[in-house]
């Protein structure tokens, strides 16, 4: 995958495109949905087991609402229209009721460039830089 363009709507989860796939499963693995252990009655014991060992474990972070995928990250331009090669963040999570007030992740799997990687990892730096203060 050589770009990071929009996704149309088609495309966005689709098997035809590994990268957003692989979004899908980081943030289904932070939220940490607990399974409904009424489903698994009567399956093998393991499942059983699994299914109690997921609804036993911390809860996750945020709900499906604190995410958000592909978010341009604009060293120039404006977060409305970012000038062209604009870095974006794969997800933006921002949960401040789980002490994450904001959260850039990158999700590499190595379908894409090494220049499409360091550009995304370079950029959060870049547009956060005004945020950052060293004031006390």
């Amino acid at each position: 995958m050589a770009s990071r363009e929009p996704l149309t709507s088609g495309e966005r989860g689709s098997l035809r495109r590994p990268h957003p796939m692989t979004v899908n499963e980081t943030v289904i693995a932070l939220i940490r949905p607990k399974p409904n252990l009424d489903l698994v009655a009567g399956e093998p014991a393991e499942a059983v087991a699994a299914a109690r060992a997921a609804v036993d474990a911390p809860d996750g972070i945020g709900t499906l609402a604190s995410y958000a995928t592909e978010v341009a990250l604009p060293v120039k331009g404006t977060w409305k229209n970012p000038a062209i090669g604009s870095a974006r963040a794969d997800v933006v999570l921002t949960a401040p009721e789980a002490g994450v007030p904001l959260l850039f992740i990158e999700v590499d799997n190595c379908t894409e460039e090494a220049s499409v990687r360091s550009r995304a990892r370079a950029a959060p730096t870049a547009a956060c830089r005004p945020l950052i203060s060293t004031a006390p």
